[in-house]
């Protein structure tokens, strides 16, 4: 590559990458060390300022698991709370964090991880197989109607998460300033 291609190509990449979001970044680091410390984000390395600030992906499941916490009649060897267990089970990675992102509102893991999250099961009153789970995040809530078979819990779970899914990309597209 000749001296004067390269010499453009350096240009336009720095360009990019650094001159046309300058101001923007400045702006955000202002921001950012306003609220947190120089001196101590000194301290981390990029990943471990990365899973402070976002989390990260350690899932254990089993610890998901034990943590949960039971309510109304439900109880561990409730058969419907078997069943629901079976169900998670058998989800694939993919959508146990999906169904993680459901019920708490977080796509990761707590810093200090999933001792962190006490997910708590309860009976939705007045429901029948036709209803669906609902979620309610700011308390890690499973509103978990009473289903009749392993199929019919997992059929109306796998369609709840997967409806959350579809809620916030629909969100996404309608708020995008570019349609």
């Amino acid at each position: 590559m000749s001296s004067f291609r390269q010499d453009f190509v350096n240009a336009y990449v720095d360009y990019i990458l650094n001159k046309s979001v300058e101001a923007t970044f400045e702006e955000f680091r202002r921001g950012f060390f306003t609220v947190c410390d120089m001196d101590v984000v000194e301290l981390f390395q990029p990943q471990e300022l990365m899973e402070l600030m976002v989390g990260n992906e350690n899932y254990e499941w089993d610890k998901f698991r034990q943590n949960t916490i039971y309510e109304d009649e439900y109880h561990a060897g409730h058969p419907n709370i078997i069943r629901f267990w079976d169900v998670f089970e058998e989800m694939t990675q993919d959508q146990k964090k999906s169904f993680f992102w459901f019920v708490t509102g977080d796509r990761r893991v707590p810093i200090l991880g999933m001792d962190q999250i006490k997910m708590k099961v309860k009976v939705k009153l007045q429901s029948t197989d036709d209803h669906y789970p609902g979620a309610l995040i700011c308390h890690h809530l499973l509103w978990l109607p009473i289903y009749e078979t392993k199929e019919g819990l997992k059929t109306k779970l796998i369609e709840a998460i997967n409806h959350k899914k579809d809620y916030w990309k629909d969100m996404a597209a309608a708020t995008s300033p570019n349609p």
